[in-house]
């Protein structure tokens, strides 16, 4: 039988690690004594530093949940992972037609979700404009490897984090409240915080953000990890594409700034 209690303590020394080391980082990052200093800038101008990195990213995001999953005793339970993607009906027919269903349901999300998403930056990218800001967003250059990873991440983490609350509170419920614990999480970390007051760096947040919210919807209707993936991956390269031509537009109808003056002496 699944045990709430020792669920709500993995995903609680989940979300206080992801707090401790984001804030840690952004202290780090901060004004700092000498001392420290002199212990932190070699290891960040380290030639394998962002190596290490991404690899502390991966045993987070996908080392936890998968712990949890072989050692948490019933703590997670792969069905609320999202992990009963193989359709266990008799008839081959009736399989092919839920894995039918279950990516019809992907596809209109994404589409939608993509449509949506696309809008809200054309507007933003107008307000950029109105105030002559930069609309050069960040990641928008990301490569498809990235884009994958990132979407391999996410998905797993918000899978993981709606287990305990679905054990408690139901599926409806508890995809809403894992949200909530994602957003509190979010909060938490002050580079998400100063992200949101950066032109070039806000769209990307609040991308993830409602695709964080999509991605619930998603799962009640299909409890299927790898088309969540699949979705995400779709409409963050779908985004990804789209800035990129956009950008490349205007910067071939910006006009050519006249060349400075050249000195007597040249």
């Amino acid at each position: 039988m699944p045990d709430p209690a020792t669920a709500w303590l993995w995903l609680s020394g989940s979300l206080l690690l992801a707090v401790l080391w984001t804030n840690l980082a952004w202290f780090l990052r901060q004004s700092r004594s000498a001392a420290i200093d002199k212990f932190i800038t070699p290891l960040t101008t380290w030639r394998f530093a962002p190596w290490l990195l991404q690899f502390l990213r991966l045993l987070y995001y996908v080392g936890v949940p998968y712990g949890a999953l072989l050692w948490g005793r019933d703590a997670v339970i792969g069905e609320f992972l999202g992990l009963s993607g193989e359709k266990v009906n008799a008839l081959p027919a009736a399989n092919w037609l839920d894995w039918a269903r279950d990516v019809g349901w992907a596809a209109a999300l994404g589409v939608c979700a993509w449509a949506l998403l696309a809008l809200g930056w054309w507007a933003y990218r107008r307000a950029l404009t109105a105030a002559n800001a930069d609309d050069v967003v960040a990641g928008a250059d990301a490569s498809g490897w990235v884009l994958l990873r990132e979407a391999a991440y996410h998905e797993i983490h918000w899978a993981f984090y709606r287990n305990a609350p679905i054990l408690a509170l139901g599926a409806y419920w508890g995809v809403w409240a894992a949200l909530a614990l994602a957003a509190l999480e979010a909060a938490l970390n002050p580079v998400w915080r100063t992200g949101l007051a950066d032109p070039q760096k806000a769209p990307a947040q609040l991308m993830r953000g409602a695709l964080a919210a999509v991605s619930g919807v998603l799962f009640l209707m299909t409890q299927n990890l790898w088309l969540a993936i699949v979705f995400h991956l779709g409409v963050s390269w779908g985004l990804a594409v789209l800035v990129r031509r956009a950008s490349n537009v205007r910067l071939a109808a910006a006009p050519e700034r006249p060349a400075p003056p050249t000195s007597p002496k040249q």
